[in-house]
């Protein structure tokens, strides 16, 4: 394998073992074994073994079946958070088994680094996929993974200098989405959390962070009657799927969030409450108006006792 060759095996290993390791080992493994890839360094060789090949197929029949499954998807996910970034890691290593010692580091630690990154990304599409639970989405996601890992590996070999640049776009594109999916992320891990506190209790005020509470003495003397947990859905200013608090004082509604290392706040038109409130599943929406203009924000079901209960809700 000449070293464009190699950049991109180790690359292209890498991305795909984030987003399903069996089947990259499988697809590796059966063409090395059927012929359909020349030249594996030795360390790959081996996973042309039938043992490994069958080891492989089953592992992938079984994610197969569970990456179409809505709310068994992040069960499977996490628990391969500690074994797709060392797959990743395993391969590149292997794809780079006849370069000087110092380059294996460097492919270990990049493809380690790369799959924990890719797979970071996948997981938070899917659980961002989950605020509709719905099986077709989730099955679509799927096969658009599964063909985009099949994609990069016949490019990866069969096209190396084509590849190469697909992979620098991918990840990029991965580095640049991160930050939103490490976002949504948090928002449905605390969504099921919220949902399944709500069946023992509501939340707490003692729950409620100091710089909320400093930034709420700022905006007036008086003590606030309600601070509600909350998510940003859509609201001017504020990012996508960013945590904040709905705050109650002073006789209006204001919507407390950190941005760029500061504590900032807005406040909403309404005195009373949002104009209208949507049970959900994991979430309920509410709306309010700022400047007549709507901006929604996703409470949990932990915290909707503190809601005002005389807005009507759909």
């Amino acid at each position: 394998m000449g070293p464009s060759q190699t950049l991109a095996a180790v690359l292209g290993l890498s991305t795909v073992s984030g987003i399903n390791l069996y089947l990259t080992v499988l697809l590796v493994g059966a063409g090395q074994r059927y012929g359909w890839i020349h030249g594996l360094p030795p360390d790959l060789a081996i996973l042309g073994h039938p043992l490994v090949l069958g080891v492989a197929g089953c592992l992938f029949l079984l994610e197969f079946v569970a990456d179409k499954v809505p709310f068994v998807t992040p069960i499977w996910d996490g628990l391969h958070t500690f074994i797709r970034p060392v797959g990743g890691a395993l391969l590149a290593l292997g794809a780079a088994g006849e370069l000087h010692p110092v380059a294996k580091v460097m492919a270990v630690l990049a493809g380690g680094t790369i799959a924990l990154g890719t797979h970071g990304s996948k997981m938070g599409l899917r659980l961002l996929a989950h605020t509709t639970p719905e099986p077709a989405s989730h099955s679509a996601l799927s096969m658009v993974e599964d063909l985009g890992v099949i994609g990069l590996l016949a490019l990866a070999y069969s096209h190396p200098a084509i590849a190469l640049p697909v992979l620098a776009a991918t990840l990029l594109a991965v580095a640049f989405l991160l930050p939103l999916l490490l976002r949504a992320l948090t928002f449905v891990l605390r969504g099921f959390r919220g949902a399944l506190r709500s069946l023992v209790g509501p939340g707490d005020r003692a729950e409620i962070p100091d710089w909320v509470e400093l930034k709420v003495l700022e905006l007036t003397p008086e003590t606030a009657t309600d601070i509600l947990p909350c998510f940003a859905r859509r609201v001017k200013g504020v990012p996508r799927l960013g945590a904040a608090f709905l705050v109650h004082t002073g006789g209006h509604w204001h919507l407390v969030y950190r941005r760029w290392f500061r504590v900032r706040s807005l406040v909403f038109d309404e005195a009373r409450g949002p104009a209208r409130v949507f049970p959900g599943l994991l979430w309920d929406t509410a709306v309010f108006l700022r400047d007549r203009k709507p901006q929604v924000v996703l409470v949990g079901r932990d915290w909707r006792h503190a809601l005002p209960v005389a807005i009507p809700t759909a």
